[in-house]
Formats: C-alpha cells, structure tokens, sequence
C-alpha cells in the first residue's frame, strides 16, 4: 500500500511540473549540488501532506491542507485539482466545479483538468457547459478521437442530435468507418425520422466491410422494416450471394414470393421442414400473420400456419418454444384440445414462461379438468410465487373441487399481490366469497361483497350475481333480484334470467 501511495504521489508530482527533493535544503541534478530554497521545500511538503490524505480518502484532513494550500499558492493549479476532487469526494460538486474552473484558468492547456470539469458539470446536469468544454477540447485536441465520442453522447444527453452527428462524422473521418459509429449515427437518425439517412449509414457500413454479413443483413432487415421491400429483397439476395446457406436471407427471399399470404406461407414449407435453419428464424417469419389469423375469416391461412407448426414439431422436438408456438397457433385457430397437448408438452420442456402456465390454466378451466387444473395451478403457484394469477386458478380448482379452506387460503396469499391490477382482485374477491358459501358462510360472503362494491365490484357481473345468491340463501330475496338485474344488465345470461324470474337460486 505505501509502494502504491508513493508511486501516485511522485505521478502527481510530475503532473504538476514540480519534483519535491527530500526535506532538507540541498538535492543533486544530474550531478550537480542544487540548492532548492526553504520556501519551496515547505510548499512542496504542504501538497504533499494534502494529496496524501486525499489517497488515504481522508477526505476531511485533505479539504483542509488543500484549502490552506491554495490560500498560500493560489497559482499552482495542481493545488486547485486536487482540492476539486477532495470536494468531489464530499459531494460537494458547486465547490468541486468553482476548484476545477480555477485549475483550467491557471492551466487551459491541461487536457485532464478539462475533461474532470465536464464529468462534474455532466454529474450536476449542467450538459449544455459539459459540451461546450468539449466543444474546446475538440478545437485544441483536433486529433484526439475519444472527445469527439464523448462531444457526441453529451450533445445526445443535451437533446442536440444535429451537434451530435457532426461530432460523430468528424469522429469517423479520423478513424474510418466502423461499427459502433455507423450505429450511433443510424440510431440518431432514425430518433431523427430520417430514415434515408438512417438506411445510409448501415449501408455505407456493409459497403466497408463486405465481408461480414451481419452488417448486410442488418440493412436488408432495416430496409424490411420501414416498408423499403424493393432494397430489402436486394440486400436478402446480396447475402445468400456470399452465403448461399444464410438462413435469414432464404427466410425472407421465401417469404416474398407469392401474392397471397397463403402463397408465401406455402414457399417457408421447404425451410420450415429443414432442421439447420433455425428455429428463431422461423419463429420470426410465422409471427407476422397470428393478428390475420386471430380474424378467424381465412381458412386457407389458418391451415397453411398450422402446417408449418406441425413441421416445427418434426425437425425442433426438444425446443420449448416450438410447443409453445405450436400451442398459440392451435388455440387461435379454435382447437383448445390440441393447443392444451402442446402446452403441456412445452411445460415439460421449459417451465419459465409464465404466459404458457396462464394458457394452460385456461384451457383446463374451459376443458373443466379440475384436478389436473388445481395439481398444475400449485404447481405455477411454485414455479411462480409473486404471480397472482396462480393463486387465483388455484382457488378456481380448488372451489369446483369442493375445498373451500384450501381455495381462501391461497386467494388471500395471491390477493396481497393485486394492488396494481384491480380487475384480477375482484376476480379473487369473487372467487373468495364463493369459498365462504361453500362453507356456509353466507353472511360472510355477502360482507365481503359489499365491501367491494364501492371499489369496482358494481361493475362485476360475478360479484354482483354472487352477492344475489348469498342474500337469496339468506332469505333476503328482493335484495337478490336487484343484484341479478345489475348483473345481468352488465352480460345477460339465461341463469340469470331464470334466478330473476323465480325470485330464487
């Protein structure tokens, strides 16, 4: 530790332009006796002690010798410096940046000082001043690369794109073209909605490098995605070129042949039926037509997409994703029975997802498969115990099951995670006031009821239904026709009807 104090000390020393001697009147240089004078011994031993304490991140002790230093020495701009970054060590940036200003005045040809002033001015938020001191530090370094980088984030974070990209071009002409400018200046653009320019700077980056594809490949898809197919189809052709196995650019040559969807759906089937080409790429392909499948009014799509899920199913069996996929694709297109195989299959495969549990959960509630809903809600309740949702299928289950006491268990423990989702918390209400009737408890249950019905439940169809039928068990009839009038006024129902009619459960 004291070889490593020292080493710092003596690089500090040269910073300044200073050498300190030992503590007395008389050093050699370079041979010959020199007498250094008391004065100077003393003032070199001042910054010493200060700087010292600063390394030892004594940040008190050095605040004070550096204050006293300063006072004694207010030209030496090291002085000033160091008491700036002891300020900055206190957190105190307005006197860390009065420090620093002094340390650039005494010394603006001093890169360092300059760029510690525009880190605390970025620190404090004042980035317009940070960018102006890169705005000097650029005129007087022209040929430093990183201020030019660093002038354009600050121009960014200030809100000035145009600032920024001149930074970014001069940046370029100095280093030539390269990934990490060509992108900065895309994604500027693109912030800007120029996206001409934004496709220019990709393409005058795949043009440098010809060689890797991904830049290629990166245009085409940005080409792709503004709507451009014509230079999309062109750049997809120029990789499968150089690389006649790309499976991104057979992906999307594929997937543009044909005037139909059908058509292109139909020219994937090769690729989709080929193992090597990855399964992401065919994910990305088929995800474009779940919205016109959603419509339900193309059959002809419907059973090509199908199709090609069941040519994922062959050639990528051990991904979680093609059953979940699969899964999405067979439930859209109305078929629960075979979308709950899959998800099953998926959840052997992969149970992280819990968007797959909630699909499951679903079609076993429609299926009305209770047990294997209430082993598989505990089973989500595990694998996802901050997920509301879970407990609610679980108290689903568990009250079609007959177990009232396991079904407000659970509900309770997922009722605490609903603050920001108040439709689920009244489903879990709804579902706790069924429990409470269940045992009998229909006192409690219309308690709870009411209770909800200033917070969301009078719009509730179950609330509302369930609450008639713990006042009609309670004898209290007029009361429960009224909140079956509310109820089925929110979705009519034939039950519903029938319980008005009657006057009675």
């Amino acid at each position: 530790m004291k070889k490593l104090l020292l080493q710092s000390l003596t690089a500090m020393t040269f910073s300044m332009g200073l050498f300190f001697p030992p503590l007395s009147a008389q050093n050699t240089y370079g041979g010959v006796k020199t007498t250094v004078p008391e004065a100077e011994v003393k003032r070199q031993s001042q910054f010493l002690m200060a700087e010292r304490e600063r390394l030892l991140n004594h940040n008190d002790k050095a605040l004070e010798l550096y204050k006293k230093f300063t006072y004694d020495n207010p030209n030496i701009d090291a002085g000033w410096y160091g008491l700036a970054r002891t300020h900055t060590s206190l957190k105190d940036f307005p006197n860390a940046l009065e420090a620093i200003g002094k340390a650039v005045t005494l010394s603006p040809d001093n890169r360092w000082y300059s760029i510690y002033q525009a880190d605390l001015l970025e620190k404090v938020g004042r980035l317009q001043e940070a960018v102006m001191v890169y705005e000097g530090l650029v005129k007087r370094f022209p040929d430093t690369p990183e201020f030019y980088e660093q002038l354009a984030f600050l121009s960014l974070q200030n809100e000035d794109p145009k600032r920024a990209l001149k930074a970014l071009d001069k940046w370029e002409d100095l280093v030539g073209v390269n990934e990490e400018i060509a992108f900065k200046k895309h994604i500027v653009y693109v912030g800007l909605g120029d996206v001409k320019k934004a496709a220019a700077a990709l393409k005058k980056l795949s043009d440098a490098y010809p060689n890797d594809l991904k830049y290629r490949q990166d245009l085409a898809e940005f080409y792709d995605k503004i709507g451009d197919k014509v230079n999309a189809l062109a750049s997809f052709e120029e990789v499968l070129r150089r690389d006649p196995d790309n499976a991104l650019a057979r992906m999307a040559i594929a997937g543009a042949q044909g005037n139909t969807d059908a058509d292109k759906l139909s020219a994937l089937r090769p690729l989709f039926d080929d193992p090597k080409v990855p399964i992401d790429e065919k994910v990305k392909a088929i995800l474009p037509y779940f919205q016109k499948m959603g419509a339900g009014t193309d059959a002809v799509l419907t059973q090509n997409l199908l199709d090609l899920a069941v040519l994922l199913e062959k050639n990528h069996p051990d991904e979680a994703k093609t059953w979940s996929l699969s899964g999405d694709l067979f439930y859209q297109a109305n078929r629960p029975a075979e979308a709950l195989q899959r998800y099953r299959r998926c959840l052997n495969l992969n149970p992280t997802v819990f968007a797959v549990w909630d699909n499951t959960l679903t079609l076993l509630a429609t299926q009305k498969y209770y047990d294997e809903m209430l082993s598989t809600a505990e089973r989500a309740m595990d694998a996802f115990p901050n997920q509301p949702k879970a407990y609610f299928y679980y108290g689903v289950a568990a009250n079609i099951k007959g177990r009232p006491d396991d079904a407000i268990a659970q509900l309770e423990q997922g009722m605490l995670m609903t603050a920001s989702n108040s439709g689920l918390r009244l489903d879990i209400i709804d579902q706790i006031g069924l429990a409470l009737m269940g045992k009998k408890d229909f006192a409690g249950a219309v308690s709870r009821y009411e209770q909800s019905i200033a917070k969301g439940g009078d719009q509730h169809q179950g609330i509302l239904e369930h609450l008639g039928d713990a006042l009609s068990l309670q004898g209290q009839a007029a009361q429960a026709i009224e909140y079956w009038k509310k109820a089925n006024s929110i979705r009519r129902s034939p039950g519903l009807e029938q319980k008005i009619s009657s006057g009675k459960l």
